[in-house]
């Protein structure tokens, strides 16, 4: 009788947790994940993994599917892929370009704010319109390095955004024009 006792004891202590759980599933399913984990910890469901005691291998990526052996080969000697290489150098050539425009952009105008004469400042806004030009199309090339990489990149690499003149006058705050 006992052991008809202990059966139906048991039989109704998991019918109250199968009803707390389906009541916490229904209410409280924020706190479910870590309820169920620590669950798991107290009846001992996570003591014999695999590597338990053993530092992780944080070198292994395992988003690089069968591409495992040449990241490594790659890693060990240093080398970088295309992709990563041509966005490394277009980046390089943004930061360049963003950089002579704002030196162009502070020498001409202290010039234009001191200059006495019309044909001096004629002079200056032909000066900077012809300068204008010339960064339209070195915008244009990088335009085109952008389109390559954005077409080469892996997916979940960020995809490079390609350049206005306007944006990047705004960025200094430059005119277009000098009037």
């Amino acid at each position: 009788m006992n052991s008809s006792n202990d059966d139906e004891r048991r039989q109704e202590e998991e019918s109250g947790s199968l009803d707390e759980h389906q009541r916490r599933m229904r209410f409280q399913w924020n706190d479910l994940i870590e309820d169920l984990i620590e669950d798991g910890r107290r009846r001992g469901l996570f003591e014999d993994l695999p590597g338990k005691g053993k530092p992780l291998n944080l070198e292994q990526n395992i988003f690089e599917g069968n591409s495992t052996l040449a990241n490594q080969l790659m890693r060990a000697n240093d080398i970088k892929p295309i992709w990563l290489a041509q966005r490394i150098g277009v980046l390089e050539r943004i930061g360049e370009l963003r950089a002579d425009m704002a030196r162009a952009w502070e020498r001409y105008d202290i010039a234009f704010s001191h200059v006495y004469g019309d044909s001096h400042r004629q002079a200056l806004t032909i000066g900077w319109d012809e300068q204008c030009q010339r960064w339209q199309k070195t915008i244009e090339k990088l335009n085109k390095e952008i389109g390559t990489y954005n077409l080469k990149r892996p997916d979940g690499q960020p995809e490079l955004i390609k350049l206005r003149l306007n944006d990047e006058l705004e960025r200094i705050d430059a005119p277009r024009y000098l009037l």
